[in-house]
């Protein structure tokens, strides 16, 4: 039985810059007599490249082992892969969780307009699109690592108790948002997914907020976000009496599809310890809808030290306060949560929670 097992989870800085990025690394396992049994070791998305090696080192000298038992990669984007490289090299890994879109010319060739495409040119170009998720399938491919391509309802489990679960992208989602995405070669349909830009520009202006939710700006239903984002992983981990939300860059279409699916097999979203805030705290990613559904004692989210105000926005910081659900951010620190009876780490601090802002900036 799990129920007495401890959990300790790391959120790596990514960053020191304006790019964010995700690296997260775990352990749970019976924790007694100052030292840790069976300690199972995972790592979810890799950041970039510095942020991989800091994970090796983190691995190695604070849960002292060469040991990780499963890499998880929720979206194929530079900021969540690149450093799992790094990871691959430096570490033993038993199996990596990963979505591989150039592996679903089967589903998709039937709706390519483009007569020209083949299998081959199919294939080529999402492995150039995607470069990062491609050399980690070479790096598992010579490492002799088994990959796993994880859909809504997979999960990892002991002694027929489910650790990590899967909450979506279903399969169909899935292929729906490889066949919507603009790295994918012309499929004649979802012209408007494929005309969305995130970075578009339009007149701002600032206004006031105050803790009563009629002051509210964050939106009351879905924003659109980009395919590749709405591709990540949605991932619940229960380890004891701990339950912890890992998002990726989920947009709000994704979001939805993973709550619907979890109030369908009655897991509930709204007793969790910690919620991991979907793309680094952006307003796209989350709504009003998704945060009736959401709750947690902390929040947390993967923004670089010049992240802000886009990576978090102070109107989705602001959300999770009123919400009670404490925010924290990286910003170039180790945010570090422990349950059962790990110990404080040495060296370490208690974090300060990030403040309500009275003033935030919106779209005229």
């Amino acid at each position: 039985m799990t129920e007495n097992y401890s959990l300790e989870i790391d959120f790596m800085p990514v960053g020191d810059g304006e790019k964010s990025g995700d690296a997260i690394a775990l352990r749970f396992g019976l924790y007694e007599d100052g030292r840790w049994k069976n300690q199972k070791v995972f790592i979810i998305d890799g950041g970039n490249l510095a942020s991989g090696d800091a994970l090796v080192k983190h691995v190695k000298e604070v849960y002292k082992t060469n040991k990780v038992d499963r890499v998880i990669l929720t979206h194929p984007d530079s900021d969540h892969a690149s450093g799992l490289r790094k990871v691959i090299e430096g570490l033993e890994v038993e199996k990596i969780w990963m979505h591989r879109p150039w592996n679903h010319w089967g589903d998709l060739k039937d709706s390519i307009v483009d007569g020209r495409i083949t299998r081959k040119s199919f294939t080529d170009k999402l492995r150039n699109a995607y470069q990062y998720a491609h050399d980690i399938e070479q790096l598992a491919i010579e490492n002799k690592i088994e990959i796993f391509s994880p859909h809504q309802g997979s999960s990892y489990t002991i002694n027929e108790e489910d650790i990590l679960t899967v909450l979506g992208p279903s399969k169909e989602l899935y292929t729906s948002l490889v066949q919507a995405s603009g790295k994918t070669p012309d499929m004649g349909v979802f012209e408007s997914v494929r005309g969305f830009s995130a970075d578009t520009k339009t007149k701002t202006k600032f206004v006031r907020e105050d803790l009563t939710f009629e002051t509210e700006n964050l939106a009351e239903t879905d924003v659109p976000t980009s395919a590749e984002n709405d591709m990540s992983l949605v991932l619940l981990l229960t380890v004891g009496k701990a339950r912890v939300l890992f998002t990726g860059d989920a947009g709000t279409q994704g979001m939805h599809k993973a709550i619907y699916y979890a109030t369908e097999k009655g897991i509930s979203l709204k007793n969790l310890n910690v919620f991991d805030v979907p793309h680094h705290g952006s307003r796209r990613n989350l709504s009003k809808g998704i945060l009736r559904h959401i709750s947690a004692n902390y929040s947390v989210v993967s923004c670089s030290v010049l992240g802000a105000p886009k990576h978090p926005s102070p109107i989705v910081i602001n959300s999770l306060i009123r919400r009670n659900m404490t925010p924290y951010k990286t910003q170039g620190k180790v945010l570090n949560f422990r349950f059962g009876s790990v110990p404080t780490r040495e060296g370490y601090t208690t974090a300060i929670p990030m403040p309500f802002t009275n003033q935030v900036e919106i779209p005229e």
